[in-house]
């Protein structure tokens, strides 16, 4: 063959392998990546059911709205990743107007799955999911050590109504007793990403004081590609 004919064909190969849908070159269903649900266009939206504890007056407020997070486009960051721009709108009980409240990102590597939320970088799972395994998710983070682990993998399981074929599961903290409770739980689906958030942190000086602290449960009620 003429070496300019095959260097030709090799830099349209080059090219053409460039060009492919980086969701094709990142997702891997065999290794999970699908729970992370990244598609340019794919929504996710949750009942949200907040509970604010207040030591100071001794009330206890309840406030109910939703969530939209939406994946609106897809970039390289400063390490040379393709990273997802996500949209997060919220609208009142009484309201049909959504509002954007935040821009977080997100991202796929081979062995794990990031997700940065004001400005703090998360490790939310780690592939290929296996049972127990356990992480820091705080790894590319200040705040510390943190360990989650996978308590149920792949199970079919109804979440808002919706009956999903594959759930798993990720407990990232839990130290409940008698004077603070604190349980970090979050659920994924395959193609939809999360689709449960509980966010339980509450304390109390002694068993006769109040509550201070929050108790937030995020639940899927609707997703889908725009």
């Amino acid at each position: 063959m003429n070496p300019l004919k095959y260097i030709f064909l090799l830099l349209i190969t080059i090219y053409l392998i460039s060009c492919r849908s980086d969701n094709d070159a990142v997702i891997n269903p065999n290794l999970n990546h699908n729970y992370a649900g990244l598609a340019v266009g794919n929504f996710v939206i949750y009942n949200v059911d907040s509970i604010v504890y207040d030591d100071f007056t001794a009330s206890v407020n309840t406030f109910q709205f939703q969530i939209k997070e939406k994946i609106e486009s897809q970039l390289v960051d400063l390490e040379g990743d393709n990273s997802f721009r996500i949209e997060r709108y919220r609208k009142e009980k009484d309201s049909i107007n959504w509002v954007l409240i935040d821009v977080w990102s997100s991202k796929l590597v081979a062995t794990n799955y990031q997700k940065v939320e004001e400005n703090v970088r998360f490790i939310k799972l780690v592939f290929p999911i296996r049972a127990n395994k356990t992480w820091n998710g705080n790894i590319k983070n200040n705040l510390g050590e943190q360990q989650y682990q996978f308590t149920s993998i792949h199970q079919p399981e109804v979440v808002g109504g919706f009956a999903l074929d594959s759930v798993s599961t990720v407990l990232q903290a839990e130290d409940i007793n008698l004077i603070s409770e604190n349980l970090f739980e979050e659920k994924f689906a395959t193609n939809i990403g999360m689709v449960y958030k509980r966010e339980l942190s509450r304390k109390r000086n002694s068993l006769s004081d109040p509550w201070l602290g929050k108790d937030v449960t995020m639940t899927l009620v609707a997703y889908g590609k725009e």
